[in-house]
């Protein structure tokens, strides 16, 4: 909670209830005294947070995408409320009118469901503390603006924009705080009416005292002090009408009865001034708890120069939301385990608020990837070939969403997919057959060496003969069985064996497990399985091209020649 310490008392006298909002329980008042005369204000406690339950709120500002920090934020106090069975409040801040738009809401709404965070009340969910949107609460920010002024906490400002720059630039040369040097604070009444009847515009601004300190026990951060000589009467309502964003934040927190505010470090300097709008309505202040910034690896803000940094960004490249709302929560979290791996309803379980870290959090794209990974093969089978083919089907590889190839495939290539996206370069890999390539690398040396043509010739040999469709044709264990028989007719096994039937027949030095490989191959083969475009190599193809191969040019080191490389590899 937060005290207010002031060299001022605040004295008590007679509420006046014609003042207060029907919707507020009326509290005796107390007077501020100023310089110029004294002052009742209306003592207000906020509406019935349901006997003292537990009610967060994520107040996103409609300008962009939802960035990973504010989706941290947002899970946080979700994780927060659920492990407290308290309620999570979403609040749409968009008084900033020229760059909020309702698109930019959607996509946050959009964001927030995907990962799993639904709110108790808000946008599209109804509530007792509604409006939710800023936008349609401007009644109810001048119906306190006035409050304010008629108690003194705060008093019209008549100084035109060229008076507090020079304001600014004089307070520069002295080496000053740039605060409002306090010009229409003690103005008497009959300066103010004076500009008023000229219709001077003017701004509200709060009379801030000029001895006394905040302190506040930060939930993360522990105790936080800052002095009132360091701010200066700052404005809550502008010239135009329109509210500043500190004094809509504060009446939207206690009008809607928010027990806790769980929000980014960057706005602890806005604690001070939001303490004090607090104290002048008589509000109950809220614990507030500032989480930490999300660092880039070189320990800066995480931006865009650091590559993808919105929800959706991380949506569209093939991430799942189980691993997002997994990684975002030990980003700064932690249960005091070894533990990394979290549902959502795990996490809502090991929540508490005194474990996040108050130092920043490193922003490891090559974790997050590798979680996102784990969250994915962790998947039903059957909701993870849905995935994965549905994936194949719409990026053109294959015809069919599911199916035996579908389902087979799943299970060959899913160590090899951390994100959904990876399944299409896994398996065009596997459909290719990048021999030429293959064959000319230093690394196929030991191969071609351990002669390689010797069992090039007796496979094309086994494949003319019918020997490999028919042990192709019977499956895994038909293709094993001759193998062996293979082998032995070679006189050759383990590596030996191995190694030049995987480049031979895959193209390739490495890959998935052969037999389930090869068999796969040979039913990507078959009728209606695989676009024609999608650059798949038959077996029949792939023989052709074994037969065209120059091995004694090979064997003396001479250049392979890489005719068809481009056609039959990816």
């Amino acid at each position: 909670m937060a005290s207010l310490v002031f060299n001022t008392p605040w004295l008590r006298v007679r509420s006046l209830p014609e003042l207060a909002p029907t919707f507020l329980r009326r509290r005796q008042s107390s007077s501020f005294h100023c310089s110029r005369r004294s002052f009742a204000v209306v003592a207000c406690s906020s509406p019935s947070n349901d006997g003292g339950s537990v009610r967060v709120r994520f107040a996103p500002s409609p300008t962009g995408n939802l960035h990973v920090g504010g989706a941290r934020t947002a899970l946080f106090n979700y994780l927060f409320a659920r492990s407290k069975g308290g309620k999570f409040v979403l609040r749409i801040e968009d008084t900033d009118l020229e760059r909020s738009t309702r698109e930019s809401e959607a996509a946050v709404l959009q964001d927030l469901r995907w990962l799993g965070l639904d709110w108790d009340e808000g946008p599209g969910v109804s509530g007792d503390f509604g409006p939710y949107r800023q936008s349609e609460r401007n009644a109810l920010y001048k119906q306190y603006a006035e409050k304010l002024l008629e108690s003194g906490h705060v008093y019209r400002c008549f100084c035109s924009s060229e008076e507090l720059v020079k304001m600014k630039e004089t307070a520069k040369l002295l080496q000053l705080p740039p605060v409002y040097t306090g010009k229409w604070a003690t103005a008497s009444d009959a300066e103010v009416e004076q500009e008023l009847e000229k219709g001077t515009p003017f701004t509200y601004r709060f009379r801030v005292p000029k001895e006394g300190s905040l302190k506040i026990n930060d939930l993360i951060r522990g105790e936080v002090c800052w002095n009132f000589d360091t701010l200066g009467d700052f404005v809550v309502m502008r010239s135009n009408g329109q509210p500043v964003y500190n004094f809509c934040v504060t009446v939207d927190d206690a009008t809607m009865a928010i027990s806790h505010v769980i929000r980014a470090e960057e706005h602890l300097p806005n604690t001070l001034r939001q303490a004090l709008i607090y104290k002048a309505l008589k509000f109950p202040m809220p614990q507030f708890a500032h989480v930490s910034l999300i660092l880039a690896p070189d320990r800066s803000k995480l931006s865009k120069r650091h590559g993808a940094t919105s929800v959706g960004q991380y949506r569209e490249m093939g991430y799942l939301p189980q691993g997002m709302v997994n990684y975002l929560a030990l980003l700064g979290w932690g249960d005091g385990t070894e533990n990394e791996f979290y549902t959502l309803e795990e996490l809502v379980e090991k929540f508490s608020i005194e474990r996040v870290n108050k130092s920043g959090a490193i922003f490891d794209s090559t974790k997050f990837r590798w979680m996102n990974g784990q969250h994915l093969r962790a998947l039903p089978f059957e909701k993870l070939t849905k995935l994965v083919g549905e994936r194949w089907k719409s990026a053109g590889i294959l015809t069919e969403s599911e199916g035996s190839f579908v389902n087979e495939a799943v299970e060959v290539l899913k160590d090899g997919i951390d994100l959904v996206t990876d399944s299409d370069k896994v398996l065009l890999n596997l459909l290719s057959y990048p021999l030429h390539a293959t064959l000319a690398s230093p690394e196929a040396k030991p191969a071609v060496e351990d002669k390689l043509h010797e069992v090039a010739a007796s496979l094309v040999a086994a494949y003319d003969s019918g020997e490999i469709p028919k042990a192709l044709a019977e499956g895994q264990g038909g293709w094993q069985k001759w193998v062996k028989a293979f082998g032995k007719s070679l006189k050759r096994k383990g590596k030996s064996l191995f190694m030049p039937l995987r480049v031979l027949l895959t193209g390739k030095l490495h890959g998935p497990e052969m037999a389930t490989s090869i068999v796969l191959i040979h039913k990507a083969g078959s009728p209606g399985v695989v676009v024609p475009q999608a650059g798949f190599v038959s077996m029949e193809e792939r023989f052709k091209i074994l037969r065209e191969v120059d091995w004694e040019a090979l064997n003396k080191g001479e250049s392979v020649p890489l005719e068809s490389t481009a056609s039959v590899s990816t």
